[in-house]
């Protein structure tokens, strides 16, 4: 692991007020990924009602981020704070390796998550066979198996190393022409899911807007059959699991866009002539996106939110109280 001399000198020559506003915001958003997602993980584990093929798919979110909020944060706000890298490079590789499988498992596990809603919509048989709970376990299981292994190998071999920028205060693969070939496989390989993604999303929010256009249009054709409860609350419950799906997927889009685009310009120079305040910013709103998983669940899902009150401490003295009160 490397560090490079001009950076460090700017990134030490920041005021105490500066260098408490990146570390703490930087801890702040480590706590807020590691609880929240935390709380999530706990709660769809523990009520069988939300073990759907969607959540088990956004549990397995959950965890990617857990192990960001783990393995990437706590060491990118040391490194704010210190403004150097104190890890050591050992710390360094894993943070890297994990900063690169962190983002690929979590496109692909999006871009799978938007095409079983695009089969559910259009072939509820070919769902129901390909996209049960198992299957759906052993895709993920196949997702976290292949990311590892291509990413593994060029560090086994040494063809890839990892070097610490302090301008984005993260550990990656430098732009240099020795890395040259690692770093434009990996940059490609990225922007493929990134696209894939977009891609797959358009089309499934466009099969699912179709598709409610076709329930409406079926529910005023047949005015005089009354549907049961039961059919309008599975409609209703379709309908909300497509704007959390689509909320998620948007934030990942959106906020992870500049790092890619930064990354796509090192090419041409090798370096990144962008000043230090954009690219940390671009930093931030990478990790914002752990930070923002179970809050937009929750805000989205009335029934997540309602069992998350109840798991809270506060929530379980309250109803102490009251059974104490109703006892008396």
């Amino acid at each position: 692991m490397q560090n490079r001399s001009d950076d460090s000198m700017v990134t030490n020559s920041r005021d105490a007020w500066i260098v408490a506003i990146e570390g703490g915001t930087m801890l702040l958003m480590n706590f807020m990924a590691l609880t929240g997602n935390f709380v999530m993980c706990f709660v769809i584990f523990n009520k069988p009602r939300f073990h759907t093929t969607t959540n088990l798919f956004i549990v397995c979110l959950a965890m990617c981020y857990l192990f960001a909020a783990c393995l990437l944060m706590p060491f990118t706000a040391g490194a704010l704070m210190a403004g150097r890298w104190p890890f050591g490079r050992v710390s360094c590789d894993i943070q890297g390796f994990v900063f690169l499988a962190f983002t690929w498992v979590t496109l692909q596990t999006l871009t799978i998550l938007a095409a079983s809603r695009c089969f559910r919509v259009a072939s509820l048989p070919f769902y129901n066979k390909w996209l049960s709970l198992n299957r759906s376990f052993g895709m993920i299981i196949t997702i976290w198996v292949l990311v590892v292994v291509v990413l593994i190998i060029p560090i086994t071999f040494g063809t890839a190393t990892f070097e610490f920028h302090p301008q984005r205060s993260l550990c990656s693969i430098p732009s240099s022409k020795q890395n040259q070939t690692v770093n434009i496989t990996n940059t490609v390989i990225t922007l493929a899911f990134y696209l894939m993604l977009t891609v797959i999303s358009l089309v499934a929010m466009c099969t699912t807007r179709r598709h409610e256009s076709f329930v409406r249009l079926s529910a005023l054709l047949e005015r005089r059959q009354r549907r049961s409860e039961i059919e309008l609350k599975a409609i209703a419950e379709e309908r909300k699991t497509n704007q959390v799906l689509l909320a998620l997927i948007t934030e990942v889009l959106l906020l992870w866009l500049p790092a890619i685009i930064f990354k796509m310009l090192e090419f041409p120079t090798h370096s990144v002539s962008s000043p230090r305040k954009i690219q940390l910013a671009s930093t931030f709103l990478w990790f914002a996106v752990p930070v923002l998983h179970p809050i937009t669940y929750a805000v989205l899902s009335r029934p997540f939110a309602k069992e998350v009150t109840r798991v809270l401490p506060r929530s379980s003295l309250r109803r102490n109280k009251v059974h104490a009160e109703h006892a008396i």
